[in-house]
């Protein structure tokens, strides 16, 4: 499984079916919107600390962006 581009497109789908605008991702999570940008874009391959707050952000399980389970919750 190629998780670098795995992790870009769940981050997409996922503030996008709920709703949220990069922006206001950026803010919930205290990342850049322009990181935020370059990870869904697969051009930035984000640490365990940026997806440990994006996922809080958002509501989902951390696994989530890296296993090809489509369970979102907990």
């Amino acid at each position: 499984m190629d998780t670098t581009k795995v992790v870009g497109e769940k981050v997409k789908l996922l503030h996008e079916s709920k709703q949220i605008t990069v922006q206001e991702l950026a803010g919930r999570c205290g990342l850049a919107e322009e990181q935020i940008v370059r990870i869904e874009d697969n051009q930035d391959i984000p640490s365990l600390a940026p997806l440990i707050k994006i996922a809080r952000a958002l509501g989902v399980r951390l696994g989530t962006f890296l296993d090809d389970n489509n369970k979102t919750g907990p």
